[in-house]
């Protein structure tokens, strides 16, 4: 009596255990367990919970204005962690004005369509939220959303205090260090073109005599040009 209660009760906990892996996944878990389409090597939820540069990740599921269902991930960025990166360019000199770190706490937003009847979740967009002054940057390549697989920081200007439209697409990975301009350093000395003599500035240009005209050339002038009347018409 007893082994066949205790079989009972087994096949009772097995078949639970099998109905809950049958059961449907919901909206925000089928985000975690999609994969990236550029690399299905982790899930979107190892990804987020692996990744260096985040102090924590939030899941949440909303309707957009078009009554669409949207499932929203996001990471916000460990500034700390970003300013002891032994990266010089953490922050740059742009235009001769220093760009410092975001005061706020920036953070990667993925948005997916989840499809609860096929169980699968599409990502449809990736961003950089919370910048300077509240404002965004799509990231339209998935730049920074790659970035999750390999665990890197594609370049943290966009988390520095610089204005998105001094960003162009090729500055979001490598903006260059522009020179710096002392507005009190003396003039640079203007160059001359080669082979032309420096002029000194109180140099005073002398006027030039015309050449002197040949015998010949005055005859010929004179045959050409009729006399001047006088008064007396003589």
């Amino acid at each position: 009596m007893r082994a066949f209660v205790f079989s009972a009760l087994l096949a009772a906990v097995l078949g639970l255990a099998a109905a809950a892996q049958a059961m449907p996944l919901n909206d925000i878990q089928m985000v975690q367990k999609a994969r990236f389409p550029f690399d299905a090597t982790m899930t979107v939820q190892e990804a987020m919970d692996r990744y260096s540069y985040f102090s924590r990740v939030t899941w949440a599921v909303y309707y957009d204005i078009n009554n669409k269902k949207v499932v929203e991930a996001r990471g916000y960025f460990d500034m700390n962690k970003i300013k002891t990166r032994t990266d010089t360019a953490t922050c740059v000199t742009r235009a001769g004005n220093f760009v410092g770190l975001n005061d706020g706490q920036p953070f990667l937003i993925l948005q997916y369509r989840p499809d609860f009847l096929k169980q699968r979740a599409e990502l449809f967009y990736s961003g950089l939220w919370g910048l300077y002054d509240d404002a965004r940057l799509d990231d339209t390549d998935l730049l920074w959303a790659k970035a999750l697989v390999t665990d890197e920081l594609p370049s943290p200007t966009p988390l520095c205090n610089m204005a998105l439209d001094q960003l162009s697409p090729q500055d979001q990975l490598a903006i260059q260090e522009e020179p710096m301009h002392d507005p009190g350093a003396p003039a640079p000395e203007k160059q001359t073109p080669e082979g032309t003599p420096r002029v000194s500035p109180d140099h005073t240009p002398q006027s030039v005599q015309p050449a002197p005209k040949s015998a010949a050339a005055t005859a010929k002038q004179a045959s050409e040009t009729p006399p001047t009347p006088t008064k007396t018409g003589r």
